[in-house]
């Protein structure tokens, strides 16, 4: 850890700020992924919707040119704009789930270093004075 090479002659906001530092370092490792799953989560219902659409103009140019006594010749412009949008939507939900799960598991992940840190600078600020004194009756024996 970055923090225990530091000695104990640095201030404590000099020890804090070090903690800061490798704190903020390690976090774009913990949320790495996370914008592609968020990104990829938003584009899938839109990429059914554009399959929807397109779908639908299908069936319309069918109605156009055929009229609508034959429904097979619309069933295949209906069925592309059902697959599409299903498909998005399946895309769609499982990634959101997962965006959460990891967003919630990185704050988690980034608090209980906060902690820890807090903890190891305490432990760490609590033991200079034993050891200032311990020096000072070494040097007077």
């Amino acid at each position: 850890m970055r923090f225990s090479a530091l000695n104990e002659g640095h201030a404590p906001e000099a020890l804090e700020a070090r903690l800061d530092e490798a704190l903020l370092a390690e976090q774009p490792r913990l949320e790495r992924g996370q914008p592609l799953v968020k990104l990829l989560a938003a584009v899938a219902p839109l990429l059914g919707l554009l399959g929807t659409v397109t779908g639908m103009i299908v069936t319309f140019q069918s109605i156009t040119v055929f009229g609508t006594g034959d429904p097979q010749l619309m069933a295949g412009g209906i069925s592309q704009a059902l697959v599409t949008t299903v498909l998005g939507l399946i895309t769609a939900v499982p990634l959101l789930f997962a965006q959460t799960a990891l967003a919630s598991r990185s704050r988690d992940l980034i608090g209980t270093l906060e902690g820890r840190a807090s903890a190891v600078l305490a432990e760490h600020l609590e033991s200079r004075p034993a050891e200032v004194s311990e020096r000072r009756h070494a040097s007077l024996a």
